[in-house]
């Protein structure tokens, strides 16, 4: 049994140093396009970065350099901000594979994690819908984000989740520790 859930954490360990690669490569990319397109000042630099994730009209609007600078460097920082998150999560299930499966501060650092990622989620799903509507004047966006925010915000939860059970796990463990 414990080798099937080991290889379960192994997976989701590997899993997660995908997504910290793969988090931080979009974050370069969108602060290196936005700051690029601000350097250069350039209308199809900016209009074809901003146009992969939102529907950009036909039309050039005088801000659009200005947006994509903006979208680029807020998202990307967003990025950053979620990979600290996960790098939390990441942590405690190194120390649950080594065989500590409760420790001190267990809980807060999946606290940390499911906090970080429920700001993510929001502060996303914010950006996109803000920029989208606001800017593109895209209302749809509110619709074509609901799902991956719902995703993204129900993992963080999920961890919440976890943190209550690891602070049980911890008390428990030290009840054990002091009756023996």
């Amino acid at each position: 049994m414990k080798k099937y859930i080991m290889h379960h954490i192994n997976v989701i360990i590997t899993a997660l140093r995908i997504l910290l690669a793969v988090a931080a490569i979009i974050a370069v990319l969108n602060i290196g396009m936005g700051l690029f397109a601000l350097i250069k000042n350039d209308h199809g630099v900016a209009r074809s970065f901003l146009a992969q994730t939102f529907k950009v009209p036909d039309f050039t609007i005088n801000e659009e350099v200005g947006v994509a600078a903006t979208f680029g460097v807020l998202y990307g920082a967003l990025l950053i901000y979620l990979i600290y998150g996960i790098k939390h999560f990441y942590r405690c299930l190194v120390k649950i594979k080594a065989g500590k499966m409760f420790y001190n501060d267990q809980g807060e650092d999946f606290r940390k994690a499911g906090a970080s990622i429920i700001i993510f989620a929001k502060t996303k799903y914010l950006l996109y819908c803000c920029t989208g509507a606001v800017v593109f004047f895209d209302i749809t966006m509110f619709f074509k984000q609901i799902l991956p925010f719902l995703g993204v915000y129900l993992a963080g939860k999920l961890l919440y989740l976890m943190a209550y059970m690891a602070e049980k796990g911890e008390f428990i463990q030290e009840e054990n520790e002091l009756t023996i």
